[in-house]
């Protein structure tokens, strides 16, 4: 390859700057994102079913949908929960399984669970989605109006927004929430109905026959064609009242007589708020490895197309805004990566001396992120934080071929040979051994390819990145570098500040090399010292803070908030509003953007699915802060803070701090908290009295805070009992005192008329309902007429039957076919694992909680399963390693010399972790998992620089000495690139990179302890386990420290 780069030089370069081009037309085009896709391929099924209460919902559609989906190949388990009017089933499908063939599937197996549930429920034929399990818009549009009621704004962002926003690429859903649906109201007066012997039944049967849109047909004749249309239909709202009921006593009961028609609204279930103002709020779900920033870009171009042409009083804005933080982040990135060149060229300039050897050198850089960048292209990978991180990471290494290679050729042409001879046997002598150095580094990246669900799809992309850009920079090294080499590197003498510096490194080395000289006779001590070190490492990283990942700062934070069961929505709405105008006084001015309430579960069914509320009596306050940089608090110290203010203002009311941001939402596993315990069974009751001894449990833990046990018994019902002999007598069925029943408190939502108004040809429910204001109370509801004999007497629901009060279910969740209840908790000053693993200490010396089956899921679990993997990762890297050292050494001894390498370096892991306050995250892990390859590296040359001496027959001491000396420069100057180019990225200079920080810091500390122990410890370890039996020595590295000229 060498030879026919040599002898194409115009090809090369055309080559390489085809590479360059190709590189800058397609990465514009590759998404931008914070992360990988994550998210396990996932659907969602909503079942709207209005006026059922959860456990109907359950037994009737939710554990029949269930069970068939259940069985669909592909799917890994489902998890669900039953709310008032709504079954919510989550299907979790297999890593790798085609999310587009199992949503077609799972349509046909809901189809089929359908079949069987009765019509009259008037059920709306159930959606299936894919679904983002982080359950975090991507931004949030908002529609408000002063003076506007809340119907009006609803129908609106219904009827004219959300289609706009749900034809955008990438968006599952826009629902809104917030706001009232627009409703035909036939209120029924109970007294005047009965005193004309009318029910609210016999009234939805006449509206429905008075307003029906059916087709009238056609002329179709030899003389005369014509469509033909009726008024079967009223134009206005009003006509719908002419209708008659029933003739009585020869006279009509018009619909007018018995009830008022009003162009109203559904009842309120949901409370919105922006800034203390009514609003309604559409949130833009993305499907599954949707680009958020080309999402959030056409929505924000909708937006404004909107803002042209809308209705007087409304006004639509974009709010919590996730792409503000992905490119921030990716700003961020890329600043840190351009950092990091230029100190790894400084660096480079320091160790050759030579301007022109520097830039030859630093070419290696772009050409081989040219490369990388369109292989990730062409595998369909996005610039996320990994990706880009990868190519940090990789930056101080992709430098060294290069600088092997052209070291080398310089000393040929030290040698007399022409500038073409010397290019190309100074690149023959030394290929195999940068391939071998190469394949060592790369080798720890193979066990991520054994990793599994969530630790390989975030660190694939990683692994990825640096593997090709290594690979590489070994073709630039063997083509480019020769190339350039060989016309532009030349052999003068060095200027003076070339030599002043070769100067200053040779009497580093040297004084290296004589402070080895007086170490090695107390080799057991250096040994001895490193073991403590390392054991001391050990003790402390078991010590260390354990996190899955570590906090972003994305400037969102949501307090979910838990009044007492059963109070009303305006009542709740009323102190949601009060608790975020305190948040608004109290918290730092300079921080909070604007707050944002919600309070309620929303009738839309696609709303239903992404809401966290269960009832009217839950909500969540959301707060946008103002960007990182420009305030003086941190998110955590915001959060903190909100909990002391609610603690202290609004006692007795339950509040449950959580980041709201997409990063954090991803990590949380669709769950509102980072500590989640889940209990299973069958009885509500004996879970939720688990639930709740856990509960008592987890208070007493230290740094755990806001526990809330996710079941509630305690809703208030009313439970209408008709005694079936007695009632049968009257012509009182207890399906007719069912329908009363709903007609008296929704209406009939199961089966309304539907009027279409002409002005603006949208469709609207007519619903039949009794007066809410005279059938308060279950008293008033008993004398509700559940029918009216053919005498005109009222047969009230009372008589034949009984009307009470009791407590039930919210709520049912649901986890492989089984109920489930969940303990949520958050940490307060104190990291997860070791929160974690304090309370299951704690439930298990406890005698309530002893016996309690309880599980760990969402975070703990996630961070569990994950550090278990890349703990095999590691495990399998070094085995690898092992594995072709002993094949390049032909020996299984002097490998194990390098292996000492590992241990020491955990010692700088420790060092940095603590230094800055991280704790041990997959990140962390990640860095280790690198700096094995990278130190096992630079043992590789100190070794195989000493063996080769040994086996020539020099002394064994002066071997290692020597080769001590001669390997110092390549040594430091290798390694102190890739330090300097991770600092910046260890020092998190630039928001939003706080992802890839602890990675840096572990590579950094890990490289910098592993660099400087092993200076001394590589050639204690010689000394003991080199013999000079060895048949074929092992790879060399040729780096030399003579000066390159300028």
């Amino acid at each position: 390859m060498t030879r026919l780069a040599l002898k194409n030089p115009i090809a090369i370069l055309m080559i390489s700057l085809a590479m360059l081009v190709f590189s800058a037309v397609v990465t514009p085009r590759m998404s931008v994102d914070t992360f990988p896709e994550l998210t396990p391929p996932s659907l969602v099924i909503g079942t709207l079913a209005p006026g059922l209460g959860p456990k109907d919902v359950e037994k009737t559609l939710t554990w029949r949908i269930e069970k068939y989906v259940g069985a669909t190949p592909g799917v890994d388990h489902v998890e669900s929960i039953s709310k008032n009017n709504m079954s919510i089933v989550y299907v979790w499908l297999k890593w790798g399984t085609d999310l587009n063939a199992a949503q077609t599937l799972v349509q046909q197996q809901v189809t089929f669970a359908m079949a069987a549930v009765p019509k009259t429920l008037g059920v709306v034929p159930p959606f299936v989605l894919q679904y983002d399990p982080s359950n975090a818009p991507v931004v949030q549009v908002v529609v408000t109006g002063g003076g506007l009621s809340g119907a009006q704004l609803y129908d609106y962002a219904f009827n004219n927004i959300q289609p706009l926003l749900e034809g955008i690429p990438g968006v599952a859903s826009a629902a809104p929430g917030g706001g009232r649906q627009r409703q035909i109201n036939v209120v029924v007066d109970p007294v005047a109905a009965q005193a004309r012997g009318v029910t609210a039944t016999e009234i939805s049967a006449a509206v429905a026959q008075s307003n029906a849109l059916l087709p009238s047909g056609a002329f179709l004749t030899p003389r005369f064609n014509a469509n033909v249309y009726t008024n079967a239909v009223p134009e206005r709202v009003k006509t719908i009242g002419d209708a008659t009921v029933k003739m009585k006593n020869g006279h009509p009961v018009y619909i007018r007589d018995v009830a008022r028609v009003e162009d109203g609204a559904s009842p309120e279930a949901q409370a919105v708020t922006m800034n203390s103002s009514p609003a309604v709020r559409i949130s833009v779900m993305r499907v599954p490895g949707g680009n958020t920033l080309e999402i959030v870009e056409a929505v924000h171009k909708q937006v404004e197309k909107l803002k042209k042409d809308l209705p007087p009083g409304i006004e639509v804005t974009t709010c919590f805004d996730q792409s503000t933080f992905v490119r921030t982040s990716y700003e961020g990135l890329k600043t840190e990566i351009l950092r990091a060149l230029v100190l790894i060229a400084i660096v480079i300039l320091i160790f050759l001396q030579s301007v022109r050897g520097t830039l030859i050198v630093s070419v290696a850089i772009p050409l081989s992120f040219a490369i990388t960048l369109l292989v990730l292209y062409a595998t369909g990978q996005t610039l996320n934080a990994f990706t880009l991180g990868g190519l940090t990471l990789a930056m101080g290494r992709l430098i060294d071929d290069a600088v092997v290679v052209l070291e080398s050729i310089h000393k040929e042409q030290t040698r007399g040979k022409d500038p073409f001879q010397a290019a190309l046997d100074g690149t023959n002598a030394v290929a195999l051994p940068v391939l071998a150095s190469t394949l060592t580094t790369m080798a720890v990246l193979l066990p991520v390819l054994l990793l599994a669900g969530l630790a390989k799809k975030l660190f694939a992309p990683l692994a990825l990145t640096v593997a090709v850009a290594m690979t590489a920079s070994y073709f630039v090294s063997v083509a480019v570098t020769p190339v350039a080499c060989r016309h532009f590197l030349g052999h003068g003498e060095p200027p003076r500040w070339a030599k002043f510096l070769e100067s200053k490194i040779q009497g580093l080395a040297s004084s290296y090399a004589n402070a080895l000289r007086v170490a090695l006779p107390s080799g057991r001590f250096i040994v001895a010292g490193s073991i403590v070190l390392v054991v001391t490492s050990v003790v402390a990283a078991m010590r260390l803070p354990t996190t899955f990942f570590p906090e972003v700062d994305e400037g969102i934070e949501t307090i979910y908030v838990r009044m007492s069961p059963g109070t009303p929505i305006e009542e709740g709405s009323a102190k949601l509003a009060a608790m975020s105008e305190v948040l608004r006084q109290k918290l730092p001015k300079d921080s909070v953007q604007l707050v944002f309430t919600n309070l309620g579960t929303p009738n839309n069914a696609r709303s239903a699915i992404s809401s966290p509320n269960v009832g009217p009596h839950t909500g969540f306050i959301q707060i946008a802060l103002v960007d990182a940089e420009h305030r003086k608090v941190s998110q955590r110290e915001i959060a903190d803070l909100s909990r002391k203010i609610l603690t202290e203002e609004f006692p007795g009311i339950e509040t449950l701090q959580a980041p709201g941001g997409l990063v954090a939402k991803v990590f949380l596993g669709g769950y509102p908290g980072p500590l989640v315990l889940e209990v299973r069974g069958d009885n509500l009751l004996e879970l939720e009295d688990q639930a709740k001894a856990i509960a008592e449990v987890a208070r007493t833990v230290p740094g755990i805070a806001d526990v809330k046990v996710s079941l509630e018994n305690n809703f208030p019902e009313v439970r209408v009992e008709t005694t079936r002999e007695q009632a049968s007598l009257v012509g009182l069925t207890p399906r007719a005192a069912a329908q009363t029943t709903l007609e008296a408190t929704l209406g009939n939502i199961n089966s309304p008329a539907v009027w279409i108004d002409p002005n603006n040809g949208q469709s609207y429910y007519v619903v039949t309902q009794y007066d809410a204001k005279k059938v308060g109370d279950p008293a008033a509801l008993a004398q509700i007429a559940g029918r009216v004999t053919e005498d005109g007497k009222a047969v009230p629901l009372g008589v034949y039957g009984g009307v009470r009060r009791t407590l039930g279910p919210i709520a049912i969740e649901r986890n492989q076919l089984q109920r489930a209840a969940h303990v949520i908790m958050q940490t307060e000053g104190r990291d997860i694992g070791t929160a974690a693993a304090e309370l299951e200490k704690k439930l298990g010396e406890n005698e309530r909680t002893r016996g309690i089956k309880a599980d760990f899921v969402g975070q703990v679990q996630l961070m569990r399963t994950t550090f278990d993997g890349i703990g095999v990762a590691i495990a399998l890297a070094i085995m690898v390693v092992f594995a072709i050292m002993a094949s390049q050494f032909k020996s299984v001894r002097l490998p194990l010399i390098m292996l000492f390498t590992i241990p020491v370096a955990l010692v700088g892991v420790v060092v940095a972790l603590l230094a800055a306050g991280q704790g041990l995250s997959i990140a962390a892990l990640m860095g280790v998992l690198m700096v094995i390859g990278i130190s096992v590296s630079n043992g590789i040359l100190l070794v195989d620089d000493a063996n080769r001496r040994y086996l020539d027959g020099a002394d064994k001491v002066e071997s290692v000495i020597e080769a001590a000396r001669s390997r110092f420069v390549p040594i430091a100057m290798t390694s102190l690139a890739t330090i300097v180019g991770l600092v910046p990225t260890a020092l998190g200079l630039e928001a939003g990179t706080e992802a890839n920080q602890p990675l840096a810091l572990a590579v950094v500390g890990g490289l910098t302890s592993s660099t400087v122990l092993s200076l001394f410890l590589v050639p204690v370890m010689f000394l003991r386990i080199a013999t000079r039996p060895v048949e074929a020595a092992g790879p060399s590295h040729p780096h030399t420290s003579e000066a390159l000229p300028a």
